[in-house]
């Protein structure tokens, strides 16, 4: 939740999602999912079917989805076992976004 909160100032978020974890994850009261991705003030997709989620910034569940979200600020995903997060300088300043302290060991310049 750390992780989401440091993208926005709001203290309510509108978070849209294609994946039942999360839903069931992220159970905060500051947490409302909306049913379309334009509604949104993060999403947090795990497919790369997902239409209409170009307005909003994006986390994905996978390194690869990236490069399918030009507007993806960052990831969180597993490798070898192990979580990982990623964020991306030039996207976070593109949706003019600073992320909190304890995140800056995770911010990249690029990731190509």
């Amino acid at each position: 939740m750390n992780m989401i909160n440091s993208l926005t100032n709001k203290t309510q978020l509108s978070i849209y999602t294609d994946s039942q974890k999360i839903k069931k994850i992220l159970t905060d009261d500051k947490v409302k999912f909306v049913d379309l991705c334009i509604n949104a003030d993060v999403a947090i997709l795990e497919s790369k079917l997902v239409k209409n989620c170009n307005s909003v910034p994006v986390i994905t569940l996978k390194y690869k989805l990236l490069k399918v979200y030009p507007n993806s600020v960052g990831s969180f995903f597993w490798q070898k076992g192990r979580p990982n997060i990623v964020f991306i300088e030039s996207r976070l300043n593109n949706h003019n976004i600073t992320i909190g302290s304890e995140f800056s060991a995770f911010v990249e310049e690029s990731i190509w």
